[in-house]
C-alpha cells in the first residue's frame, strides 16, 4: 500500500552532501586566510603566547591554539573564534584573552631578552 509506496520513493534517496561540504569550506578558506596572518607572527610572540598558557595552567592546549591561528593581538582585540575552533570552553577563553589584553608585549616583548 502506501508505505510500499513511500518506501520505494525513498529507497534511492541520498542526502545532500553539498551544503555541509559548503560551511566546512568556507570555514577552512577563512582558516587560510588566518593561517597566513599567523605565520608571519615571530617565535617572540610563540613564546609569549605560551607564557601567557602556562601562567593560565593551560600549556596543554598550545599546540591547537596555536594551529588554529591565534595571535595575541587577536587576543587583545577580543577574537573567540580561532580558541572556540581549538576546543577551548567558553570561561578558559575569557580568561586566555583578559591575559593577552593585560599582556603588556607586542614589539616591546623583545626588550625582555636581554643577553646578560
Amino acid at each position: 500500500g502506501q508505505r510500499d509506496k513511500i518506501i520505494t520513493t525513498f529507497r534511492d534517496y541520498q542526502p545532500k552532501k553539498s551544503s555541509k561540504k559548503k560551511s566546512k569550506s568556507r570555514s577552512r578558506s577563512r582558516g587560510r586566510s588566518r593561517s597566513s596572518s599567523s605565520g608571519s607572527g615571530s617565535e617572540d610572540e610563540e613564546a609569549a603566547l605560551k607564557k601567557i598558557l602556562k601562567e593560565l595552567d593551560m600549556s596543554d592546549e598550545f599546540k591547537a591554539i596555536k594551529k588554529s591561528g591565534f595571535t595575541i593581538d587577536k587576543g587583545k582585540n577580543g577574537s573567540h573564534l580561532e580558541l572556540k575552533e581549538a576546543g577551548i570552553k567558553m570561561n578558559k577563553r575569557f580568561e586566555i584573552l583578559k591575559a593577552c589584553k593585560d599582556y603588556k608585549g607586542g614589539s616591546g616583548g623583545k626588550k625582555k631578552k636581554k643577553k646578560s
